[in-house]
């Protein structure tokens, strides 16, 4: 690898509205090299993208690209000097083919001002060589998978001659196999001089391509340093600031025999079948299971989202019926959902507005809401699950994902609920904000909440789990107690292994 340092942020600094979201902040970029920036949620990763993409602009410092200074005033300006951005949510137009999505805002026109389609086709197949992507360029992105579309995306930063490509948390949507495509692919464009930004929550991720490392937390920069000088757990505690004795918090409670939450034989048909499942008082039991195995659907069954065709739900051992949202609500139920951003907030208001959404009945007085009340119990729980915003008055697009995911679990525990159940609750935060969300579930199971964990990935559901549920194509393939957690023996029964 070339030790040409071509892009250099000096001193730069950014704020918002009550946040500091970058201080004085350097960090170089060598030509060829797989240079990868980790922090927790809110650490500075999204403003350094945006600030080096055009997106935003810096505050102070200096940024130079290829040891000239440049302003970065626009992301028209950043694409003619090189730097390509490829977002989390990939930019494909569906209703066009690939060769025009790969030279989309930069079509080749000829003397009349007309597309050379002859060229275009020409040029977007040797892009789609590069990529080794063997798929013709008249295909219609909407008929490309998730990974060839953002294949398409890294295409059309080539075919912009980009000479550093940002890619933001590029594999949220890859199977294992599409990962290690882009990952051929990534290795592919370092030989070629082309220098990749990685931004990922994702350590195993960056363990395995990233050349150097640059850890953010709190808007400062904490060090870079090269890949092998450095372990997955000592980048864990330079992101979160502390010593990680244990990853994951122990309970010291005996849990009790009252079953808070019975479900016999419950079944949708060709979604989940005859599923039993128990939660005690304090118990936290995991939903284990491929993608698609059936999990979400059983917990929105559950929660009364959609309906069961057969089976009976017993709350504190009394049978009930759960037709609706409304019904489950009544009997203590709450669901924290999969998707917070669709599903569980309304990310346009405030952080005070969507922590009290569900009291609202009760904090109406005569037609209007007592205010004084509504504080109360806001400052609550912003204290007591540490939530980081500088006011209650905060639009919730503007917080972290991990204080994002913090607010919709304190929306239903300030219902004090009886079953609590979380869906995918780690995904898309990073790893101290990880840590304290297996603290809340741990003191709730203290208080004696029933909790139910979905979860894909398999250390974390061992790591919080009194008991582990697999599931396999809808049908329940096995029940695992804490003293004979196995990840093998999981992994085998979530694959359809009947143990």
């Amino acid at each position: 690898m070339t030790e040409n340092i071509i892009l250099k942020v000096e001193g730069v600094s950014k704020s918002f509205p009550g946040v500091q979201a970058l201080s004085n902040l350097d960090l170089d970029i060598i030509e060829g090299e797989v240079h990868a920036v980790v922090g927790e949620n809110g650490a500075g990763k999204s403003t350094l993208m945006k600030i080096l993409s055009g997106v935003y602009h810096k505050d102070s410092g200096k940024i130079f690209l290829f040891d000239k200074e440049e302003k970065l005033s626009s992301t028209t300006e950043t694409l003619k000097l090189g730097i390509s951005c490829i977002y989390q949510e990939l930019t494909i137009v569906p209703l066009l083919d690939v060769a025009k999505n790969l030279f989309i805002g930069n079509l080749p026109i000829n003397a009349a001002r007309i597309i050379n389609i002859k060229k275009l086709y020409k040029d977007a197949k040797e892009v789609l060589v590069t990529l080794k992507m063997n798929i013709p360029p008249n295909t219609m992105a909407r008929d490309l998978s998730i990974a060839q579309q953002q294949m398409v995306e890294i295409g059309r930063a080539i075919s912009r001659n980009a000479r550093i490509i940002i890619m933001d948390e590029p594999t949220s949507s890859l199977t294992d196999k599409e990962k290690d495509i882009l990952f051929t692919v990534i290795r592919h464009l370092k030989e070629r001089g082309i220098s990749i930004i990685y931004v990922s929550h994702k350590l195993e991720e960056v363990k395995e391509i990233a050349d150097r490392i640059t850890i953010l937390r709190d808007g400062f920069k904490v060090k870079t340093v090269r890949n092998e000088e450095v372990t997955k757990g000592e980048i864990v505690e330079f992101m979160i600031g502390r010593k990680l004795d244990k990853y994951f918090v122990k309970r010291n409670v005996e849990i009790t025999e009252k079953i808070v939450l019975k479900v016999e034989d419950f079944t949708r048909q060709n979604t989940f079948y005859n599923i039993n499942l128990e939660v005690k008082r304090g118990e936290v039991v995991g939903l284990f299971g491929l993608v698609g195995a059936g999990r979400s659907e059983i917990a929105q069954a559950i929660f009364g989202l959609d309906k069961a065709e057969k089976g009976k739900i017993f709350i504190d051992g009394k049978q009930t019926r759960i037709k609706s949202t409304a019904d489950a609500i009544k009997q203590g139920i709450y669901l924290v959902p999969e998707d917070r951003k669709l599903q569980g907030l309304v990310l346009k208001l405030s952080v005070i507005f969507n922590m009290t959404l569900i009291k609202i009945r009760e904090l109406n007085r005569f037609g209007y809401i007592n205010r004084k009340k509504e504080n109360i119990v806001a400052e609550k729980f912003v204290k007591s699950l540490n939530i980081k915003t500088p006011s209650l008055k905060q639009t919730m697009s503007n917080l972290s994902g991990g204080n994002q995911q913090k607010v919709v679990i304190a929306k239903w525990l300030s219902m004090e609920p009886k079953v609590l159940i979380l869906d995918e609750p780690t995904r898309g935060i990073d790893v101290g904000a990880k840590t304290e969300i297996y603290s809340i579930i741990n003191e709730l199971a203290q208080k004696g909440v029933g909790i139910i964990v979905i979860s894909s990935e398999l250390p974390e559901i061992m790591g919080i789990c009194d008991r582990i549920v697999t599931i396999f194509e809808g049908k329940l393939t096995g029940i695992f107690e804490k003293s004979s957690f196995n990840g093998n023996s999981i992994m085998k029964a979530s694959l359809g292994e009947v143990m």
